[in-house]
């Protein structure tokens, strides 16, 4: 388990990367005189990038090992947090954002298999559960930082904090094993046999797409909404850190009661909550309104990535892990480009649009889960001379 913490801390500082600056990079983005299409195309620029890189992150690792790829991984986005706010044209902020998303893509595929790979298989809810609590402590400040620079020295500061907490970061990379995944000359082969072997795991993806998308409108639009409504950058920066306590106590309570079940029975109100939870954004307007619906949602909300991974990996032929992860964060990316790149089209209309927008995908995310799972197909045997060809068991 010692291994899951220092997997879990390059985990907490790669999110708060990223969380120091989700308060302000739309009103940064805004503030240089971009209309909504731009900012959530340039936010979501970097998920774009994300979903082809998750995709290669075998190739990568049989290229450098795990450990070298994670660590590559962690100096470059140092370079990109610290040279986007001096990205002098829109081209420019397009490729920071491009760039970052893409050596970002081969982090996250390689940590999560390291976690599965880190104890035997009846302790893995357990060590995801862990591996998330780390995950939510990197929202619990983060954000209130970014926002609080935001407002009293600059909107530029906190890309620069966030280079910083990516170069800290970098030590902890040698806890990853040196192994180098296998890569075939098709680097997309694996996922293709994966969705023969297992083809429920298509769901468990189409699960994770919406649940970010989800997720990555109300990153996206709160600030916008708040700020025109009078929200401060501190209090914005305080309403994603109140998010993230929630997210850490519930990541707490499900790390206690352990077992698969408890999280399963999680999946349907966390989709449920935190999906009419940001459809009613643009019926607020008050800090403390805003505060608590965050809270709630992602109290209620912290049991999906957890049901969903452990479904995937429970799934997954062990020979597949890498490629179910890869997939699994491709998915996940898939929904940080949508929401923010289709709400921020919607935004043109009017800035309520985006958050109603997650009501069609709340319906596709439920079909996802009461919707029978697919099975793979059982080979048959050939028939021998003393009995009728029968299906093998599935692989």
């Amino acid at each position: 388990m010692l291994r899951v913490h220092a997997l879990g801390l390059i985990a907490m500082g790669s999110v708060m990367s990223v969380t120091v600056t989700s308060p302000v990079i739309p009103l940064y983005l805004d503030a240089r005189g971009l209309p909504p299409g731009h900012v959530g195309a340039i936010i979501g620029a970097t998920s774009l990038a994300i979903i082809v890189t998750e995709l290669l992150a075998m190739t990568m690792s049989h290229l450098l090992g795990r450990r070298r790829t994670v660590i590559l991984a962690l100096l470059a986005s140092a370079v990109m947090f610290g040279t986007f706010p001096l990205a002098g044209t829109v081209a420019g902020l397009y490729a920071s954002r491009l760039i970052l998303g893409a050596v970002r893509g081969f982090l996250w595929p390689v940590l999560f298999a390291e976690v599965a790979e880190a104890g035997p298989p009846e302790r893995r809810a357990a060590q995801f559960a862990v591996f998330w609590l780390y995950f939510g402590f990197g929202q619990l400040f983060s954000p209130a930082l970014g926002g609080w620079l935001g407002g009293a020295v600059s909107l530029a500061a906190p890309f620069y904090v966030a280079a910083g907490i990516c170069l800290l970061t970098i030590p902890a990379g040698l806890v990853v094993g040196r192994q180098r995944d296998h890569s075939p000359r098709n680097p997309l082969a694996p996922y293709g046999e994966l969705l023969r072997h297992a083809p429920q795991i298509s769901r468990a993806w189409m699960l994770t797409i919406c649940n970010t998308t989800i997720i990555a409108v109300f990153a996206t639009f709160l600030p916008l909404h708040a700020a025109a409504r009078g929200v401060s950058p501190s209090q914005i920066g305080l309403i994603f850190t109140g998010g993230a306590m929630s997210f850490i106590v519930a990541q707490w309570i499900l790390g206690r009661l352990g077992g698969r079940a408890s999280v399963e029975r999680l999946l349907v109100p966390g989709v449920l909550v935190r999906g009419l939870g940001v459809a009613a954004v643009p019926y607020l307007g008050t800090f403390g309104a805003l505060l608590s619906l965050n809270a709630l949602g992602n109290f209620v909300g912290a049991g999906v990535p957890n049901a969903v991974s452990l479904r995937i990996t429970v799934r997954t032929p062990r020979a597949y892990i890498v490629p179910a992860m890869g997939g699994f964060n491709a998915a996940a990316d898939v929904g940080f480009f949508a929401g923010p790149a289709l709400g921020g089209v919607l935004a043109g209309a009017g800035l309520r649009w985006p958050f109603l927008m997650v009501l069609p995908v709340l319906g596709v995310a439920l079909l996802a889960v009461f919707l029978p799972e697919p099975s793979a197909p059982a080979p048959a045997v050939e028939a021998s001379d003393g009995d009728a060809g029968v299906a093998a068991d599935r692989p």
